[in-house]
């Protein structure tokens, strides 16, 4: 049986509320990019990478982006 897959979030993120919402100008550490990034830069840059096949793009595929994308929606 196969087992379910987990994708690691940053505590800043596992420890959100639902009243605690995420918002575009908050700013979390991209291990992929290496530096601080803003909510709305992440969506920004892995919604162009994945919609376009930027296979080159640090973006592309990014599981740390994936998690960004599904707690943000979350929250609305």
């Amino acid at each position: 049986m196969l087992q379910p897959t987990t994708i690691e979030v940053d505590a800043p993120f596992a420890a959100r509320t639902r009243d605690a919402r995420l918002n575009l100008q908050d700013e979390f550490y991209c291990r992929p990019r290496r530096r601080r990034l803003q909510v709305e830069k992440c969506l920004d840059d892995y919604m162009n990478a994945n919609a376009f096949e930027q296979k080159r793009s640090a973006c592309f595929r990014c599981p740390q982006g994936c998690t960004v994308r599904r707690v943000f929606s979350e929250g609305e």
